[in-house]
């Protein structure tokens, strides 16, 4: 099941930060083909549990209709 969040935070290397509904602070790194101007965006993800702790992965942007 995906999870909705939005982006709060993201660097020039296309890693940052998505806060879930549950206010909950994931991170996530974007592939190169995503365009990074879009802190504040609505998304959608699934995730991970690393050795690291949480990440998001699968990170879309959800539609105005979700």
């Amino acid at each position: 099941m995906l999870r909705k969040g939005k982006i709060t935070s993201i660097n020039n290397d296309g890693s940052g930060i998505i806060t879930d509904e549950n206010e909950q602070e994931i991170p996530f790194t974007l592939g190169d083909s995503f365009f990074y101007n879009i802190k504040d965006a609505d998304v959608k993800f699934d995730i991970k549990l690393t050795d690291l702790g949480l990440v998001a992965v699968d990170v879309q942007l959800a539609t105005e209709e979700e």
